[in-house]
């Protein structure tokens, strides 16, 4: 296979002799190797014949009338070229051709005894061929080392070597960025020195599986070094006997995203349940007004009509009779507007948000003594989805004031600016507590939170610093096209 892989052959004789060449080129040919050459005698010929020629073998005389061997192989060493110098000659003996050897050609054999010519050939273009294979290889090996020096380098996960101690031995670029701490800080600790302290045992149990059996593949809470609590991915394998490599993936925001869709299912089933409650409760006292007030109210009508048409010749008692019944109408059509207009107020409609927050604060006002101090800006009549979620916002804020606040005075203030919506309702009573903002059980709030969310917006709940409670909801201004001329 070799001899076939050098059918081929480019042979530079150094030789004063065309007859020794031929002889060569004979054996050469019954070898079957298809030769091309070139003869030279001089240093200048051999310098050219090198630039000028891509050469497999030089074969070299040691005795010639105006070069000499050692001439040869120092032009032959300058070169720096990788292919087989082999003395052939008969001129020298052992001990010399020991020297020659050591000082750089590859062999020497006597022109007297060719016997081993075509075997030496093979066999120094096999090694020349096998130095070459294995410098590429080492060439491709340096190239893919550097590559995964590199990759692991800027790789975007944190990855380690770690010893059987658990001790750092080498980090990335990415450490530092995950952890906080420097590549000098991290290799003075350990694998298990970044754990939480909840999580210390889990890893020194999960440390312990890696050296048995040579992997792992977990999750575990990590200590930044800013003091924040991190999630960490991490999948480790054994390299060697005393080393691990590692490659830890920061996964917060995924399981915070995951906490945060559970708690906003766990939020929607109470809110739902909270919806459905307050409807009933809203229907029932719907029904209640209409029973005790507008029924009471009818059945006096209904009284005073049956008067009427019993009396109807008394033509003076009725006309006052019917005068009180006309009057009693007026009052059981306004407690119908009213009863009406507080499920949804028809201004809301008609002229606006602003209008129907003035409407409300009028009535609550009246209704609870709690006064109601107002700075609205107009607000566009065709954003109807908006205005009803704020109006609702704005109608809970007040309920809880009631409930919860114990306060004398409420601001309200709606602006419409470049930037988008904004809805503030203060007030100067108790102070909403912090644990009723973030536990997720303050079903008001979650409506009102989901109420922002339906358009795009967003509700935060503020505790003043001496006394009172902030409700801000906030929706930015809708994104238009650009009219094109």
């Amino acid at each position: 296979m070799l001899q076939a892989m050098y059918k081929k052959l480019n042979v530079l004789f150094i030789d004063d002799s065309q007859t020794d060449v031929e002889l060569m080129l004979i054996l050469l040919e019954k070898a079957d190797y298809n030769v091309t050459y070139r003869r030279v005698e001089t240093a200048d010929e051999m310098i050219s014949a090198l630039d000028s020629y891509k050469w497999d073998i030089i074969l070299c005389d040691y005795v010639m009338p105006e070069f000499t061997v050692q001439g040869a192989l120092e032009i032959f060493q300058q070169q720096e070229t990788d292919i087989p110098f082999i003395v052939i000659s008969g001129a020298i003996g052992e001990e010399k051709a020991v020297q020659l050897i050591k000082s750089g050609i590859h062999d020497y054999l006597p022109k007297g005894n060719l016997v081993r010519f075509i075997p030496i050939i093979e066999r120094e273009l096999r090694e020349a061929y096998n130095r070459r294979e294995l410098i590429k290889v080492n060439t491709e090996l340096a190239i893919s080392r550097a590559k995964i020096k590199s990759y692991l380098e800027n790789a975007p996960d944190f990855v380690f070597v770690i010893d059987r101690e658990g001790k750092f031995i080498e980090v990335n670029r990415a450490a530092y960025k995950i952890t906080g701490y420097t590549r000098d800080e991290l290799l003075q600790l350990s694998f298990i020195d970044i754990f939480t302290e909840g999580s210390i045992s889990l890893g020194k149990e999960q440390f312990a599986k890696l050296l048995e059996t040579g992997s792992l593949n977990t999750n575990f809470r990590v200590q930044h070094k800013n003091g924040s609590m991190r999630t960490f991915a991490i999948n480790a394998v054994q390299l060697a006997l005393t080393m691990f490599l590692g490659f830890i993936n920061d996964i917060t925001a995924e399981e915070n995203a995951i906490a945060e869709v559970i708690r906003g299912r766990k939020e929607m089933q109470l809110l739902n349940q909270y919806l459905m409650e307050a409807r009933e409760n809203e229907r029932a006292a719907v029904a209640m007004e209409i029973h005790d007030e507008l029924g009471q109210s009818l059945t006096g009508l209904k009284i005073d009509l049956n008067w009427v048409r019993d009396h109807i010749a008394d033509v003076a008692a009725a006309k006052e009779k019917i005068a009180g019944t006309i009057r009693m109408t007026d009052e059981i059509i306004k407690k119908v507007q009213r009863i009406s207009a507080e499920l949804r107020p028809g201004l809301l409609d008609d002229l606006g948000l602003a209008s129907a927050i003035e409407w409300y604060c009028g009535e609550y006002e009246e209704r609870t003594g709690i006064k109601c101090k107002l700075h609205l800006d107009d607000f566009p009549e065709n954003e109807k989805r908006i205005s009803i979620a704020l109006f609702r916002i704005f109608q809970e804020a007040l309920t809880n004031v009631i409930r919860h606040a114990k306060a004398s005075n409420v601001v309200v203030i709606l602006k419409d600016t470049a930037e988008g919506i904004s809805l503030v309702i203060e007030d100067d009573g108790l102070g909403i507590q912090q644990d009723k903002i973030s536990n997720g059980k303050s079903l008001g709030l979650i409506g009102m939170r989901e109420r922002a969310r339906q358009i795009n917006g967003s509700v935060e709940f503020i505790r003043k610093p001496v006394s009172g409670t902030m409700i801000v909801a906030m929706v930015p201004a809708l994104k238009t096209e650009p009219i094109l001329p």
